[in-house]
Order: structure tokens, then C-alpha cells, then sequence
């Protein structure tokens, strides 16, 4: 399983306020599209309520600590990573369904926990300083290395990068 973040970040590491984002650009919120369309996502629980209802294509891993049945087919509720990862594993080996990139989309702490295993950093910077409650750090752990970077065509001063965490030989 290849696991990944995607995030979209202003300078001062705002991801969102009162559990919705700050900014609207159609452009970052395709590329969120072209990126997740297929795979499967995992979540907590206030980023899916975000989300009002489940993504077309998707699978919704939502971490929970309430014990919650979903009524949709590709909404599966577990009660902490560790579960969340046993369950994308699982289903990314016994499936042509899903490809082996799973990606992570929030909240901020499931990114915070999740940052160490996290193989590759799809990072959208959004120009300016927002007023906040859930972050992402933008200091980028040292075993990752940039792999592409372009501004945006539309947005003067939005950013896309993709970072790679650089594998250690055993």
C-alpha cells in the first residue's frame, strides 16, 4: 500500500476553520478530484461530515471513536488508524477495485499521526495568511524531497507540489 496526503495549505499552514475550508479555487478542487477519483480515502470523522455526503468513486475510510454503521456502500467506519490501515491494506490486496494509493484527507490530526508513514505529500499552497483552527505543518520532514512543483496557470501565487519520501536501502 502506497499512502499518501493531500492537503491545501496557506503560507501560515491553515488548512480550515469550523470544519470547512477557507477559500474555494475550482482548480485545486479538481485536482483534489483527478487525485482521490478511484481510490480509496481515509478520514476522521469531522472531515467527512465536511465532505455532506460521500464522494462519487471513492472509498471512505472515516476514523471514529463512536461505533458507527454507515447506510452507504462505500462509507466504512473504524475507530482508529492503525484500523484504518489494516482495512485499505486489505482491500487494495484482495481487489482490482483499488488501486494501491490510498489517500489521506484530513483532519489535521490524522495527518499529524499519519505523517510517518506517509510515502508521498500532494501539497497545494494557497497564497496568503488565513485565520484558523486545524493546521498542517509545512515543515516538511527531512526524508521527504521535492519531486514537482508548478504554479498555477489561474491562481497567481497557488502552488502545486508532490513530495517523496526517499526510501533507505535495508
Amino acid at each position: 500500500m502506497i499512502l499518501s496526503h493531500i492537503v491545501a495549505v496557506s503560507e501560515n499552514e491553515v488548512i480550515g476553520k469550523d470544519n470547512d475550508l477557507l477559500w474555494h479555487y475550482s482548480e485545486d478542487l479538481n485536482y483534489f478530484k483527478k487525485r482521490t477519483t478511484g481510490k480509496i480515502m481515509i478520514m476522521g470523522r469531522k472531515t467527512f461530515e465536511s465532505l455532506k455526503k460521500p464522494l462519487p468513486k471513492r472509498f471512505h475510510i472515516v476514523i471514529s471513536r463512536q461505533n458507527i454503521d454507515s447506510p452507504h456502500e462505500n462509507v466504512k467506519f473504524v475507530n482508529s488508524l492503525s484500523e484504518a490501515y489494516q482495512l485499505a491494506d486489505k482491500m487494495t490486496l484482495s481487489s482490482d477495485q483499488w488501486p494501491e494509493e490510498v489517500m489521506i484527507v484530513g483532519g489535521g490530526q490524522i495527518y499529524k499521526e499519519s505523517l510517518k508513514d506517509a510515502d508521498f505529500l500532494y501539497i497545494t499552497r494557497i497564497p496568503g495568511e488565513y485565520q484558523g483552527d486545524t493546521f498542517y505543518s509545512l515543515n516538511i520532514p527531512a526524508e521527504f524531497k521535492i519531486a514537482f512543483s508548478q504554479f498555477s496557470n489561474e491562481v497567481p501565487g497557488l502552488r502545486y507540489e508532490i513530495w517523496s519520501k526517499e526510501r533507505k536501502d535495508d
